[in-house]
């Protein structure tokens, strides 16, 4: 039998192992694009697929040589794909969700940075991207911030001690709970320079703090400081490394 014969509740079976298979080990954007032309068949599919394939919301910031061709972007429709690349650094499928106005489904969300760029400026930039206030992600469930951008001599850093700059990530934090109110698994992975850098754990501070008692699953790889009484015993997996 041919797939397209399946009936829809095989197919949609079908849909979310493949979708699991292709993005659950390590999710990014690249392996999505993979999953991404089951939408593209038939309205059928489409129907069926589209909970699975935009389970997952990217927002990915490389150094300008490392970033996909737009033209790779395609959702079978037609629409500006140079807006779902944001030069010269950024790479997101942000776009799609909003061009078929299918926030709801997203469940996973998938923050990372490899690229020369200072952690308050990617962390209030991807608050920007995500137009919080004004576009709902109520749906979200695990979110994984990847931080892999090295500092080079953090302690000396002029940014340690920019009180402003702490005060706008902690806000960007604010906001980020605020509107990620079911959110149940959180990982935060940054470098190791990192450990001593005052803005990063400003940031991961407040938004740990402010999602505890939602979480039931948390691993952080900086020094934190956790009101463990924000925590309920929702919490059945915790895990903290500070040197890796």
């Amino acid at each position: 039998m041919d797939i397209t014969q399946l009936p829809s509740e095989l197919l949609d079976l079908v849909f979310g192992q493949f979708a699991n298979i292709v993005l659950s080990d390590d999710p990014n954007l690249t392996l999505w694009k993979d999953v991404l032309p089951l939408v593209g068949v038939s309205r059928q599919w489409r129907a069926l697929a589209t909970r699975h394939v935009y389970k997952y919301l990217f927002i990915e910031c490389h150094d300008e040589e490392e970033v996909v061709d737009e033209d790779e972007m395609d959702d079978t429709e037609s629409i500006d794909q140079s807006s779902c690349l944001l030069p010269p650094l950024w790479l997101t499928n942000i776009c799609l969700f909003q061009h078929n106005n299918i926030n709801q489904y997203a469940r996973n969300i998938i923050i990372y940075v490899d690229a020369s760029i200072s952690f308050s400026n990617f962390i209030l930039q991807t608050v920007d991207l995500l137009k919080l206030g004004t576009v709902t992600w109520s749906n979200l469930q695990y979110m994984d911030i990847c931080v892999n951008t090295a500092i080079e001599n953090p302690d000396n850093s002029a940014d340690n001690n920019n009180d402003t700059m702490a005060q706008n990530l902690e806000q960007a934090a604010s906001l980020l709970a605020r509107n990620f109110t079911n959110i149940k698994h959180l990982q935060i992975f940054a470098d190791k320079s990192h450990l001593s850098y005052k803005p990063t754990a400003t940031f991961s501070n407040k938004l740990l703090n402010l999602t505890a008692k939602h979480l039931t699953s948390l691993i952080t790889f900086l020094p934190t400081r956790l009101q463990l009484s924000t925590f309920t015993s929702q919490l059945t997996k915790l895990r903290l490394t500070f040197a890796h």
